[in-house]
């Protein structure tokens, strides 16, 4: 076909040198189909070959496996224990602010913190492990493997509530370079922050018997002291008595006739010295004050009961299971299948656009031949 101008009078009488070259950046779909289809063979052996090594990728990339558990706060079966405990320390006038809220509370709380989860991590054989297959062991290297693990892999969410008595329930989680280690991870830590809340508590209820006790036995003995004290008076008293009636030949009790003598109730001279210095004999013979008043014997008491008090053998659980960690059947990453057919894709694309520059740059070599 020529390329030599073309006068179209009808449309354009007023310009007769008018040109209509043939619009050479037109794209015909079916030549480009067709060039497509011929080069099947490359297309196809371009993304199996691109998958083949998204799927290589992925199987040395590293592998993420995710147990999770679910707890609300504990019931009367965990709190029982911890409940007669605190029963126990009421009867003996010592109020802990204790409940199960409380203790649920603390667990979360302490679950999340940086602090104990390192210290759990670096306990574990797990950690370990991950740590001796570095090439090389520097604390640069130690440091950087705990940050990812204690801020990546270990975590804890609270679903959003729809009403407001629902149950705070509190998804725990816990991911692993395989299945097993995410399951086993997940327990232990559980276990090992249960256990330190229990420690927590102890330790709390244990300070405040001891506060109790040093300040119920240092009571006893300013009592037991202010007692002596006065039992050195009285017996001081009996002596200046019996000598004033002795003085005054009073030796057996005599009577007033009816007559009112001003005298001391607890010292009478009236009662004569013989009395007077039987009474004082006992006093004396009187080694244990505690045998003559009640007030230090219920002290006594008091005190034994607080030092039968145990604390260590306390044994509860601070939360309750709505779901047990279990061993994950499916991972979280990297996911193959997706990386597979990602790559896939990437090579068809790559082979589609390769076929059709090639054809473009044929054609324009063509051109110009």
């Amino acid at each position: 076909m020529s390329n030599k101008p073309v006068k179209h009078t009808d449309f354009y009488e007023g310009n007769a040198d008018y040109y209509h070259p043939k619009q050479e950046d037109e794209i015909d779909l079916f030549e480009l189909f067709s060039v497509i289809y011929k080069s099947k063979i490359l297309i196809i052996a371009v993304s199996f070959v691109f998958a083949v090594i998204g799927f290589g990728v992925a199987s040395f990339m590293p592998q993420k496996w995710t147990s999770t558990a679910a707890v609300v706060q504990p019931g009367l079966e965990e709190f029982q224990s911890l409940k007669n405990t605190l029963t126990d320390l009421e009867v003996l006038n010592l109020k802990p602010e204790l409940t199960e809220d409380a203790v649920y509370k603390r667990f979360v709380e302490n679950y999340n913190s940086r602090v104990l989860r390192e210290e759990y991590l670096v306990s574990t054989q797990y950690f370990k492990d991950l740590l001796a297959s570095k090439k090389e062991i520097t604390g640069q290297n130690k440091r950087s493997l705990i940050e990812q693990i204690v801020n990546k892999n270990i975590s804890s969410s609270v679903p959003k509530k729809d009403k407001e008595d629902e149950y705070n329930e509190t998804t725990l989680s816990f991911s692993a370079g395989t299945a097993e280690d995410s399951y086993n991870l997940l327990s232990g830590y559980i276990r090992f922050i249960s256990t330190v809340v229990r420690a927590q508590v102890k330790d709390e209820l244990n300070d405040l018997v001891y506060q109790k006790l040093a300040y119920a036995k240092k009571t006893y003995d300013i009592d037991l002291a202010r007692i002596t004290n006065m039992r050195a008076t009285d017996i001081e008293r009996l002596k200046y008595a019996i000598s004033i009636a002795e003085s005054a030949g009073i030796q057996k009790p005599i009577s007033n006739g009816g007559a009112v003598v001003k005298d001391d109730p607890d010292y009478s001279i009236a009662l004569g010295s013989d009395a007077l210095q039987r009474k004082l004999q006992i006093n004396e013979s009187i080694t244990d004050p505690t045998l003559i008043d009640a007030d230090l014997r219920n002290r006594i008491l008091y005190i034994k009961n607080l030092e039968a008090v145990n604390i260590n053998k306390l044994m509860f659980q601070p939360f309750k299971y709505m779901q047990e960690p279990y061993e994950p059947t499916a991972k979280d990453s990297p996911k193959r299948l997706l990386i597979l057919i990602g790559a896939g894709f990437i090579g068809f694309i790559l082979s589609v656009m390769f076929v059709l520059m090639n054809h473009m740059v044929r054609s324009r070599q063509k051109q110009e031949a």
